[in-house]
């Protein structure tokens, strides 16, 4: 079975639960808006529920947001209708090269198999114009793929990509990107996985 879609299938059942206890955008995405241009167009891929895009598009910004998950992309369009919310695999993306300004992809690298991440990087650098930006948190850990139980379904197994800083930065160095800043921090919530959190910006 593909991992993502097993992947999605769990996050169809745990949609609701997830988007009440989720409701502040991702951490340091502010600091990536700020290094784009004005009304920048964006590609939020794992979007989710749509909270970062809705904070994306609250400061200006266009943004497209695609999500393997139906329950999760049609939460989203009910909540926040003005944006283009659309039900995609994000490792297969039928956008125009250098369509985007800036691409978010935030908890969703941690889902997609780790022979699959240099090829959507590669993707990912087509799709942005000149000296675009990308955004992207993850597990960081011990490099593995394993599952673990899914905080808001204990019964089903979730597949995790867990990437150490210097995997994922040799990776985007391969992708054609240079890292501009990069955070981490522990896990501090029983609803996060117990890992610490990656989040770094890139530039084309």
């Amino acid at each position: 079975m593909d991992k993502s879609l097993q992947v999605s299938w769990i996050y169809d059942k745990i949609a609701e639960p997830y988007a009440r206890e989720f409701l502040t955008p991702s951490e340091h995405i502010e600091k990536f808006l700020a290094l784009l241009p004005e009304n920048a167009k964006i590609l939020d891929v794992g979007c989710g529920v749509g909270v970062d895009a809705h904070y994306m598009m609250s400061e200006g910004f266009q943004v497209t947001g695609i999500d393997l998950s139906k329950e999760m992309i049609t939460l989203a369009e009910q909540k926040y209708p003005q944006i283009d919310f659309r039900n995609q695999d994000i490792r297969e993306l039928d956008y125009r090269e250098m369509a985007f300004d800036g691409i978010v992809a935030s908890y969703s690298l941690i889902h997609i198999p780790k022979k699959d991440i240099l090829e959507l990087l590669k993707n990912f650098y087509l799709l942005l114009k000149h000296n675009g930006k990308i955004y992207i948190s993850l597990q960081g850990g011990i490099s593995g793929e394993i599952y673990v139980r899914e905080p808001f379904k204990p019964d089903e197994e979730l597949f995790l990509n867990i990437v150490t800083f210097q995997e994922i930065k040799k990776l985007l160095r391969k992708a054609g990107f240079s890292i501009v800043k990069n955070f981490e921090r522990p896990s501090r919530s029983k609803v996060e996985f117990d890992f610490t959190k990656l989040f770094i910006i890139a530039k084309k």
